[in-house]
C-alpha cells in the first residue's frame, strides 16, 4: 500500500506586504502532522502484515503529479478523498479527484 500527499511547494515562496509569509512554517508543521498520521497507519498496516509506503510529494499541479506517480510506479488502484469546493459541475467530485478519475490509467475510487 503505497499512500501519497501532495503539498504545494509554491507556497513557502509567498509573500505579504512585503513580509515573509507564515506558510513555510505553516507547511513544515503540516507535513510534521502527515508523518505522525503515516507512522500511526504504517503501525496498523505491519499489524496486518501490508506493505506501507508513505510519500509527500511537492508539486503545485497536485492532479498530474498523482497521475505521473500512479503511473511510473505502477499503481494498480488509487482510493482518494474529495473536497468538492470547484465549479457548480465539479461540487460533487472537486477539480483535482475529477481530473484523477478521468486521466489515471487505472481505476480510481473516489470517496466523499
Amino acid at each position: 500500500m503505497t499512500v501519497i500527499t501532495v503539498t504545494d511547494e509554491d507556497q513557502t515562496m509567498q509573500w505579504l506586504n512585503d513580509t515573509p509569509s507564515r506558510q513555510h512554517a505553516v507547511d513544515k508543521s503540516r507535513n510534521a502532522e502527515f508523518k505522525r498520521i503515516f507512522k500511526t497507519l504504517e503501525i496498523q498496516a505491519a499489524k496486518f502484515q501490508i506493505h506501507f509506503e508513505a510519500i509527500i510529494l511537492q508539486s503545485n499541479i497536485i492532479a498530474e503529479s498523482i497521475i505521473s506517480f500512479a503511473t511510473k510506479k505502477n499503481i494498480d488502484y488509487i482510493v482518494m478523498g474529495t473536497h468538492g469546493n470547484g465549479m457548480v459541475k465539479e461540487m460533487m467530485l472537486g477539480r483535482i479527484s475529477t481530473n484523477i478519475a478521468l486521466n489515471a490509467s487505472c481505476p480510481v475510487v473516489l470517496v466523499k
